[in-house]
């Protein structure tokens, strides 16, 4: 009974940080807008070309962006995964209006709209076959407040002969679209400099103002004209001018200029005519038949990120658990040897599976989640210090685990062994789960992109390679023998192994004070000085001291999440920390800064590297010379408390944790992703490769 309520304890250990997602519905943009992939025509025919397209529709008041959503938003993000023999061509967005509010302006859509995607079937391909097309997608939905929509999608396209292609029912929905579509090479522009500050002239050649009317200009994002409305427009026989405002951002590419509006005199519609490159962005990754060409590598990369994860200072304490141990084995059976590590070798790879699953479920719900995602739970914090204080006293010898001896003396005392070996296994996931080693987010990132047995497959050997030091002890046992063998010399490594674990529980306790401010803090320590006190100074059954302990957490925790909501408002008035020469990240920095220099950097108060990292790196006065030399923007995220813009970003690259670095430059217009661990002389490489 006792180990079962010891596994279950486990158990509960590994999902309370996950339990904060669900306890806040961040899936509910699905109440505000849906997504569906269409086929314009019943079947595409062998060396033809077809349309699909994205149908987005919204509730009343709703409204998503065009390419470039103005003053506020962000633009539709589509990436491909065609099956072989199927190939995407183009994405076009149809006509936005135009909203406003206050002095901001914003290019929208509402209601509904329809993206065209034009596709190409391969003439090779016999009719008769379905071929599929897969799709992610992010968009964000406004009102008062903004929520982005992520989800996946799935299209059959029949393959059939050309005499067996029909309109389909959506038919008449993608003819009303093509009439919102911009025309392209119609009208050639070409721009004027004023001397007028801060104005500039466009001149649109080949106008015919006796078919049409102006009616408005889009401005393509980094275009150089603001969101503004046109200022001034002028009409001669065959040439119209518009007087736009500039912007302060330099015109990164000439090409792209925007879509102007007409009326038509005769028949009233609207017309749009594309002026230049439009810009529009979007990715095809490899066909799924090819996933196992980047399979095996990224299960290696895996591999190798948990096993450097072993290195990580998150896990030291718990590993020096599991070392300890170790060394009381060294003289037992080879057979007790191997059972011992197999089980926290099995404690380690469940838990990674579990999140695996935890995590597919969520995103497929439309949550934003990622790695390291529970150490935003003050609740889990709580727990977490708990535990670990525990510990702490348990080495130091005011009380015993069962679950946490290794000695075999007795049948309750082995099963309990096996119990503690596979409960130290997901406790080193559950704390390693701050860190992010080299390799390990490139891996995480292409599995969360895959079908689910890919992301379990990736999450398996990221499990077996924070397990290999102990698989090979549970593969051969023999290796014990080269260990010292236990004596009363081990009563002072228990101690010298208490401090690691100590300084986990202080730095748990500074994580905690970060999101909820003292008053958390406080509750968290009297907890573990009454526990402490129970152990110290009572000598009754030890069922009952574990009862009032358990009784101690609950109370404690039932304080914390009613403290929450009066806690918070201190904590975010703290939430403005003096960042240095960092500017603060969010949704519109990197539109505002496009052009320039930039690098950012996604950081949390509970991620040790990244605190290494600013430490001995980006806090080093070389470093900062440097970076100011090449005229470097430095921008920071902190993701200590849970921000969607940061995770969108994080998204965005197919990252679930930090540290994530990027760099942009002329040179890396979409961004140069550098390692998590850095030094000073490998970084100052990177910005130079980056910004010669």
């Amino acid at each position: 009974m006792k180990s079962l309520l010891n596994l279950s304890f486990a158990c509960i250990l590994l999902f309370t940080g996950f339990s904060a997602l669900a306890q806040k519905d961040y899936s509910s943009w699905q109440k505000f807008t849906k997504g569906e992939l269409i086929l314009e025509t019943t079947a595409l025919a062998p060396g033809s070309l077809g349309t699909a397209g994205l149908r987005i529709t919204l509730v009343d008041h709703w409204h998503t962006y065009w390419v470039n959503p103005g003053d506020s938003g962000s633009a539709l993000r589509l990436s491909f995964r065609p099956d072989p023999g199927l190939s995407v061509k183009s994405v076009q967005m149809p006509l936005p209006t135009r909203l406003k509010s206050g002095p901001l302006v914003s290019f929208a859509y509402e209601r509904e709209v329809l993206f065209p995607i034009e596709l190409e079937v391969d003439s090779d391909v016999l009719p008769g076959r379905d071929l599929k097309l897969k799709m992610d997608a992010e968009w964000l939905v406004c009102e008062q407040v903004c929520l982005p929509a992520i989800a996946s999608f799935e299209l059959k396209i029949p393959v059939r002969s050309l005499a067996e292609v029909k309109p389909g029912g959506f038919f008449s929905t993608f003819q009303k679209t093509r009439a919102l579509l911009p025309q392209a090479g119609v009208l050639k522009a070409e721009r004027v400099h004023l001397k007028e500050e801060g104005k500039s002239r466009l001149l649109l050649q080949g106008w015919d103002a006796s078919a049409r009317e102006f009616v408005d200009f889009f401005p393509y994002k980094n275009a150089g004209f603001s969101n503004s409305p046109v200022i001034r427009s002028s009409v001669t026989a065959k040439e119209l001018a518009l007087d736009l405002e500039k912007t302060d951002l330099a015109v990164t590419q000439s090409d792209r200029i925007g879509v102007l509006v007409s009326r038509s005199k005769t028949s009233g519609a609207l017309e749009a005519w594309s002026l230049g490159e439009s810009g529009w962005r979007f990715e095809i990754t490899k066909a799924e038949s090819e996933t196992w060409k980047h399979l095996g590598a990224m299960l290696i990369w895996a591999f190798i990120g948990g096993l450097l994860l072993n290195l990580m200072p998150c896990v030291f304490p718990v590993l020096s658990m599991k070392l300890l141990g170790v060394l009381k084995l060294s003289a037992a059976h080879h057979n007790e040897v191997r059972a011992q590590n197999f089980a926290y070798v099995l404690g380690v790879l469940v838990s990674f599976l579990l999140i695996a699953l935890l995590l597919s479920a969520f995103r497929s719900a439309g949550s934003l989640v990622g790695w390291g995602f529970q150490l935003q739970s003050p609740v889990f914090l709580s727990l977490l210090s708990w535990l670990f204080f525990a510990l702490t006293l348990n080495l130091l010898g005011f009380f015993e685990i069962d679950f946490l001896n290794a000695g075999f003396g007795h049948r309750l005392t082995r099963l309990g062994g096996l119990t503690g070996s596979f409960f130290t296994g997901v406790l080193a996931v559950v704390v390693a789960s701050p860190c992010t080693a080299p390799f390990m987010g490139v891996a995480l990132g292409f599995g969360l992109a895959q079908p689910t047995w890919v992301l379990l497959a990736v999450f398996l050997s990221l499990g077996l390679g924070l397990a290999f030091p102990y698989l090979l002890f549970a593969i051969f046992p023999q290796f014990v023998n080269w260990l010292p063998r236990p004596g009363p010399w081990m009563s002072w490594v228990k101690k010298i192994m208490a401090l690691p674990l100590l300084l986990t529980t202080v730095w748990l306790l500074w994580i905690l004070a970060q999101l909820l401010g003292v008053t958390a803090v406080m509750i968290v320590i009297a907890g573990c000085v009454t526990m402490a006190a129970i152990f110290l100074v009572s000598d009754w059954r030890k069922s009952l001291a574990q009862f009032l302990t358990a009784l101690i957490m609950l109370i404690g925790i039932a304080f914390i999440y009613q403290s929450e909501a009066l806690v918070k408002t201190s904590a975010d008035s703290g939430a403005a920390r003096q960042m240095g020469p960092w500017r603060q990240f969010d949704s519109n920095v990197l539109q505002e800064l496009d052009g320039r220099n930039v690098f950012v950097n996604m950081t949390a108060d509970w991620c040790l590297t990244c605190k290494v990292n600013e430490r001995l790196v980006f806090s080093s006065p070389e470093v900062l010379e440097f970076l100011a030399s090449k005229e470097v923007v430095l921008v920071k995220g902190d993701w200590t408390q849970r921000n969607d813009d940061i995770t969108r970003f994080l998204d965005r690259y197919r990252r679930v944790g930090v540290p994530f670095y990027v760099l942009y430059s002329e040179r890396y217009p979409d961004g140069l992703i550098l390692p998590e661990v850095l030094t000073v002389s490998s970084f100052k490489d990177w910005v130079s490769k980056a910004i010669p």
